[in-house]
């Protein structure tokens, strides 16, 4: 058997094997696999962590902060209420006292014990006023006014009388418009309560309580809770303000409370702006029971709770606490920045198993491709595989290099297109044996036995090896199977184990060809010194039975029958009688069953009879 061997001629069965048949399907690489099967688990656990932190983080932070703002809205509502509650009750309490007739209201001494003593039971009340009928009027803590039956001026006299006439026709409490009176220092938010007894109208009871005071109890209240607050009045005034604690300078009786544009505060600017809004859309998870707005302004993003109270003025006030929108959504911005971690996580993660599976996959990638090539007997092309830094892989890698070693050896013995053919038909057509129509060709190297005499045992196994190197590829080239090697004979044969219908035509071709070959490697030969090679070859053409034959233990693909004897002495009959020429380097004869069989595809000359052995009548014998 050669080393060098053409690949099986066209037609010749690919070597699938029955059992792989069906196998049609949805294939995947182990490397893309390891990293879907691993990178997607941690995708999973790591995509299923975050989005539960991130919507645990969202919701806290939601709940965290529409509980911190309704709590800081809460704060200041009530604080407002009990700042502005004691005036009520004091009016109250005094206007049933002048009411009962526990209190003259004509007495101002009387009248100014009893507002003393009440203002200083109220200390969030800056001033307690009684204004009469007559236009007279007695103040605390100031001093009581002397009596007269007009004020000062015709302005004066003017408000006064709009101020009675509006308070005889009103019933119980009610908040007044925030005035500024001449000489004070502050604005006041004032409530008013009209006097009645005995169904004639007295006069009218007002307290007065400082805005100022107002603004420094929102700055308080929002503070303690990490935020910032403000009062509009009436959406054009500003009430109450942190830069308005300490008074705001410019205020006078024809304008009580600053502009909202006379307040430099950025946030203010950024609420009046219809539609000017930003951050995060959690605005429906805390309108519960109020409004929110996100403000976008030059000092960074505000969330801005707002609420609209009536009662405490002729006007609507609106309260606005606002946060920096960081401070209260940084649970969000730590779990996003979490999610890009775990991103990165994921990431690695992936790279780690794209490298891990790709250490898995390139020794199982290298055995398939190895493998690939053992199912189509390609050995020559099989590379050792390297150890693997995977112990399994690397034992896989080793006993997969010593089967390597022991099947080529063992395709040193048994002939490769054989085995490839007999693959080819699957498992239905092992161990049968038949009788089939065959050619079999033997040839033989004229005086060999005295050549190798010559001849050492290295250059006697050189010499044949090469011989019959060139022999195989011719009879190979020609879909023929080779049989065996027997000494310098080659026996080889066509129509087995595949049908070949043209199988003479085949057995001569190939006989041509090893003719050339033989010239070819004999002007080698001669201009290197050495002999030419004389080769005998006989062919014949018949039935024979084809098949596994031999023990159990050792079996032969061969052929057997009278065919291969009458092929073996037409052999045998060339190296004794060569028609054509003694000195001819090949000479080839065949049955007159093979020059049949071929047909027109050669060109055969007509030898003679000849008795052969194991023959009681002559055949009739063609030369090529």
């Amino acid at each position: 058997m050669t080393d060098n061997v053409r690949p099986p001629p066209a037609g010749t069965p690919v070597l699938t094997g029955a059992p792989q048949a069906n196998l049609r399907r949805f294939r995947i690489g182990i490397a893309s696999g390891l990293v879907l099967a691993f990178g997607g688990l941690v995708f999973v656990a790591v995509a299923a962590v975050l989005a539960i932190s991130i919507w645990s983080a969202r919701e806290n932070t939601l709940s965290l902060l529409q509980d911190k703002t309704q709590s800081t809205m809460r704060l200041i509502l009530g604080n407002i209420d009990r700042h502005l509650q004691p005036a009520e009750d004091q009016l109250e309490y005094l206007a049933k006292k002048i009411e009962a007739g526990d209190i003259d209201a004509s007495d101002d001494a009387e009248m100014t014990t009893f507002l003393t003593g009440a203002l200083a039971a109220t200390p969030d009340v800056r001033t307690l006023v009684l204004l009469r009928t007559d236009f007279t009027t007695v103040q605390v803590p100031d001093a009581p006014v002397a009596r007269h039956d007009r004020p000062d001026n015709p302005a004066g006299l003017e408000l006064a009388t709009a101020i009675l006439t509006d308070a005889e026709r009103r019933q119980g409490l009610y908040w007044a418009e925030v005035v500024r009176p001449p000489g004070e220092r502050t604005t006041m938010i004032n409530v008013r309560r009209p006097v009645r007894r005995n169904g004639e109208f007295l006069g009218l009871l007002a307290a007065g309580v400082e805005a100022d005071r107002l603004s420094d109890l929102l700055d308080n209240d929002a503070y303690k809770l990490g935020g910032s607050a403000f009062i509009l009045y009436d959406d054009e005034l500003v009430l109450a303000h942190p830069q308005m604690i300490l008074g705001f300078p410019g205020l006078s009786p024809a304008q009580p409370l600053p502009r909202v544009d006379q307040i430099v505060d950025p946030v203010l600017a950024a609420y009046l702006r219809p539609g000017d809004t930003a951050g995060l859309n959690i605005e429906g998870r805390l309108s519960g029971s109020m409004n929110v707005r996100f403000l976008d302004t030059a000092e960074g993003e505000f969330v801005a709770l707002f609420q609209q109270i009536d009662g405490y003025s002729d006007r609507p006030w609106t309260v606005v606490v606002y946060f920096p929108e960081a401070e209260l959504t940084e649970t969000i911005r730590r779990a996003a920045a979490a999610a890009i971690a775990g991103l990165a996580v994921l990431l690695v993660a992936l790279i780690v198993a794209f490298v891990i599976a790709r250490q898995l996959s390139a020794p199982i990638g290298r055995l398939a491709v190895s493998a690939n090539q053992i199912k189509d007997l390609r050995l020559d092309g099989v590379k050792p595989l390297p150890a693997s830094n995977f112990a399994e892989l690397s034992d896989a890698s080793s006993a997969f290099n010593s089967m390597i070693v022991g099947l080529r050896w063992f395709e040193t013995y048994v002939p490769r297109t054989l085995v490839q053919r007999l693959i080819g038909q699957g498992d239905a057509a092992a161990g049968i044996s038949a009788n089939r129509s065959v050619t079999v060709l033997f040839t033989d190297i004229a005086g060999f036995t005295g050549q190798s005499e010559h001849m050492s045992a290295a250059e006697t196994a050189t010499f044949l090896n090469h011989h019959f190197s060139l022999l195989s590829q011719c009879v190979e080239a020609e879909g023929g199977t080779i049989d065996k090697f027997i000494g310098d004979a080659l026996m080889a044969f066509w129509g087995a184990p595949e049908q070949q219908p043209d199988h003479a035509a085949r057995a001569c071709r190939a006989a041509l060809a090893i003719r050339a070959a033989v010239r070819a490697d004999n002007a080698v030969r001669i201009a290197a010194g050495q002999p030419p090679v004389r080769l005998r070859i006989g062919l014949h053409s018949g039935h024979a039975v084809v098949g596994n034959i031999g023990a159990p233990q050792r079996m032969n693909y061969t052929i057997v029958g009278d065919t291969v004897n009458v092929a073996n002495r037409l052999e045998a009959l060339a190296k004794t009688k060569t028609p054509l020429g003694a000195d001819d380097e090949v000479a080839i004869l065949l049955s007159a069953a093979t020059a049949t069989a071929a047909g027109a595809a050669i060109a055969p000359v007509k030898a003679g009879s000849f008795q052969i052995r194991g023959r009681s009548e002559a055949i009739e014998v063609f030369a090529l």
